[in-house]
């Protein structure tokens, strides 16, 4: 029976489902719900004219307080179509999609700062992030079938597809309180994330093996610079010292070894050697 058992709601997708939710609350209350829909909401307008650039952030965390159907659906599809996502990307990746598809989301929204009906309108909601999400998992699983209206088998694709059709009419003719434009938003970002998403891997990871070497190749620099540096001036130090005593130190060669010794290198004196000790006193 374990085999059959759905996957268990993932730690990204948990942190998302508590974050949302506990803003909902806010919301709905009368002294920070109107807050946080007037400085938490995205109106194209504000983004631009007053660089509130915040609101592609934080617009996909409120939904609207008079319909709580409105979280409800955008939250059973993060949770839906989520978990095996993030079982398969892991939850670092899932977490930085899911955030990136909302602000770019955020962003196609702001395309309404040139339509003069839609720059003031608040856009508020995860239905971009979600139909983003949406849309990876049409192309991880083509042929799973959702239920329709909770009623008719439907395969994902065109599920994804006619969102995508009503997003792109509805945004050449925007009527309403439905944010079109942030729907198709979502598919577009996704589409990019999976064809873009192997070749700015590969870049990341190039320029990260190149960050790892030039630190180790720095590191190497340095330790033999040390190494040469012990060598040059601390090496015949000990070796008077084995050969004439502690004594026969002048006070400058006893000057150079305490210093070394107090320094966060004392451990090449320790490497090999036998260190004065008496010189710590």
């Amino acid at each position: 029976m374990d085999r059959f058992a759905p996957p268990p709601v993932s730690p990204s997708i948990k942190v998302l489902l508590i974050a949302t939710v506990t803003v909902y609350l806010f919301q709905i209350l009368p002294i920070t719900g109107p807050v946080l829909l007037e400085w938490g909401a995205l109106i194209p307008a504000n983004v631009f004219a007053h660089g509130q650039v915040w609101r592609l952030f934080t617009y996909m965390f409120l939904h609207d307080p008079s319909s709580p159907f409105h979280l409800l659906f955008n939250m059973l599809g993060l949770w839906m179509f989520g978990r095996e996502i993030e079982m398969v990307w892991g939850s670092r990746r899932f977490a930085r999609f899911y955030l990136i598809s909302g602000i770019g989301s955020g962003c196609f929204s702001v395309l309404h700062l040139f339509s003069p009906l839609m720059s003031m309108t608040a856009v508020i909601g995860a239905s971009g992030a979600v139909l983003a999400l949406l849309t990876v998992y049409a192309v991880t699983y083509p042929h799973r079938k959702v239920l329709l209206f909770f009623v008719l088998p439907v395969n994902i694709r065109i599920v994804v597809i006619g969102f995508g059709l009503i997003s792109l009419f509805g945004s050449i003719a925007p009527r309403g309180v439905v944010a079109h434009l942030t729907h198709l938003g979502g598919i577009l970002v996704a589409i990019g994330y999976l064809k873009w998403y192997p070749f700015l891997s590969a870049w990341l990871e190039s320029k990260a093996a190149f960050r790892r070497e030039r630190i180790m190749r720095r590191r190497a620099e340095a330790a033999a610079s040390k190494r040469h540096f012990f060598e040059e001036n601390i090496d015949p130090i000990l070796e008077k010292i084995g050969r004439e005593g502690i004594d026969a130190l002048s006070p400058e060669e006893k000057r150079l070894l305490k210093s070394v010794a107090a320094s966060k290198d004392r451990y090449f004196l320790k490497k090999s050697r036998i260190i004065p000790y008496d010189l710590f006193r």
